[in-house]
């Protein structure tokens, strides 16, 4: 768990699994790639297995729509801001 005085807000690019129902050969496999995502969140925690970020947080330090990232999927994390509740 990142410190509970500051979080930061931070943009995670990360790949997820894709699924092409059907019937390919190798040619037309290749065509197909992952998507790439773009969340936005405070960073609430990362470790090798899971990357956390929250949409929300409050001044009694709850946290609202928590988004799972397995962290071997990160592509990179960038900081946008800092923010502390006072």
């Amino acid at each position: 768990m990142i410190g509970d005085k500051e979080k930061e807000m931070v943009l995670v690019e990360w790949h997820d699994a894709k699924f092409f129902p059907g019937t390919y050969d190798d040619k037309a496999i290749q065509k197909h790639k992952m998507a790439l995502f773009k969340s936005l969140g405070y960073l609430i925690a990362r470790d090798n297995i899971t990357t956390t970020i929250a949409a929300e947080h409050n001044d009694q330090k709850e946290y609202r729509d928590i988004t799972l990232i397995p962290s071997g999927s990160v592509i990179s994390i960038k900081k946008l801001i800092s923010s502390s509740f006072v």
